[in-house]
């Protein structure tokens, strides 16, 4: 395996910061995948009430969302449901989401987006290259947070490349 060094290969990024919803849906920031060439979407699940928590990954033609739609393709997912205690993940059956089971343990939830599987997502035909994450009722007191981390279609030495924007 080649040198792998931070933020020449891998890019991170806040989709969503730590946050909580009194029983309504939350979303992280969209970004741009026409020059990413793999993405992680990292959840983050802490769930203190022991409520189930859908998390839906999303696409769209632009990052402002004005018309999301769930995935078609399932993707890997990885899953460490003891998060507080352990750094163990084990891989799930591929899927277009996934919801948590209803108890108070912290959970860590990875989607494996490869771009080029989702371009062609959008029932309009069009082309899709913008991802975000939805959370489906998020209980007041339970928080939920997503980091990107992201491989560059091409990598620099200089961090240069924004992915907010279309």
């Amino acid at each position: 395996m080649a040198d792998l060094f931070f933020p020449e290969n891998l890019f991170i990024m806040h989709g969503l910061p730590p946050s909580s919803a009194a029983g309504g849906a939350l979303v992280s920031q969209g970004i741009s995948l026409k020059n990413v060439h793999k993405l992680w979407a990292v959840c983050g699940v802490h769930t203190p009430t022991s409520a189930a928590v859908a998390i839906v990954p999303q696409t769209d033609v632009t990052v402002a969302f004005a018309g999301a739609e769930a995935l078609v393709h399932t993707v890997p997912i990885w899953v460490n449901l003891t998060a507080d205690a352990t750094d163990l993940f084990a891989r799930a059956t591929d899927a277009v989401n996934y919801t948590t089971a209803a108890d108070a343990l912290a959970k860590t939830i990875i989607f494996e987006i490869d771009p080029a599987s989702i371009r062609t997502e959008l029932t309009s035909g069009a082309d899709e290259d913008c991802f975000r994450i939805s959370f489906t009722a998020v209980a007041a007191g339970d928080w939920v947070d997503v980091i990107y981390i992201i491989q560059p279609r091409y990598p620099s030495a200089v961090a240069n490349q924004t992915y907010i924007a279309n």
